[in-house]
């Protein structure tokens, strides 16, 4: 006689996810990565968040006086008690990590003024071959990925409430919201530096993540 176990009753609509020290060469890349996918614009995570990444430009100190230095310094720690105390305890996650520079729009931009000088100025065969040289020169050193530069991230998430659509909707709603608060709050507080910051997409956001894993993207 066979008798059969009651299940357990599970509930799908919790993330219940919880990542754990792997044996280093036993695991694949995927079953130890937090990235459950992909929603619109931002990462979602196995964990039940939703994830996007700020990206700012930097201000270089070494061009700053000590008083403007002292100035950039407060006015930071300005910026992070406001937005501490409006996040109710939530960490913001800043990172400043060296990445390979990006030549790919630069070889557009010239192979882009390539075709017009074909297309306008047919005859001009020297122009023609001084661009394509730059075209080479640009694609050899993006291949190379030796030149480095600086890149001053930040990371924020969203709790996805449940395992439901519409809950990743209201979660993306306030990740968007607080993204345009913590960029508007950087950039007013630094508008005298000129301080840009840009939300990244979806792609953007996987590149720097590729980045942490694969520097060389060999």
């Amino acid at each position: 006689m066979f008798f059969s176990k009651k299940k357990a009753a599970v509930n799908y609509d919790e993330f219940d996810f919880q990542p754990k020290e792997l044996p280093k060469g036993q695991k694949t890349l995927q079953e130890m990565s937090l990235i459950q996918g992909q929603y619109n614009e931002y990462i979602v995570t196995k964990t039940g968040y939703l994830v996007t990444i700020l990206s700012g430009t930097g201000i270089n100190l070494d061009l700053l006086n000590e008083y403007e230095q002292t100035d950039v310094f407060e006015e930071y720690n300005a910026f992070l008690m406001a937005n501490i105390a409006e996040a109710r305890g939530e960490v913001l996650q800043f990172l400043d990590m060296t990445i390979p520079v990006d030549f790919k729009p630069y070889i557009l931009s010239w192979k882009k003024r390539y075709i017009e000088v074909k297309e306008e100025e047919p005859e001009n065969v020297i122009a023609r071959q001084l661009i394509a040289s730059y075209i080479d020169h640009y694609e050899q050193e993006d291949a190379k990925h030796e030149m480095t530069t600086q890149a001053h991230l930040v990371v924020l998430k969203e709790k996805i409430k449940d395992k439901n659509y519409e809950s990743l909707q209201l979660a993306e709603k306030n990740l968007y919201e607080k993204a345009m608060n913590i960029k508007k709050s950087l950039e007013t507080q630094f508008q005298h530096y000129d301080l840009l910051v840009n939300k990244l997409n979806a792609s953007e956001c996987k590149r720097v993540l590729y980045q942490f894993i694969n520097f060389n993207q060999s």
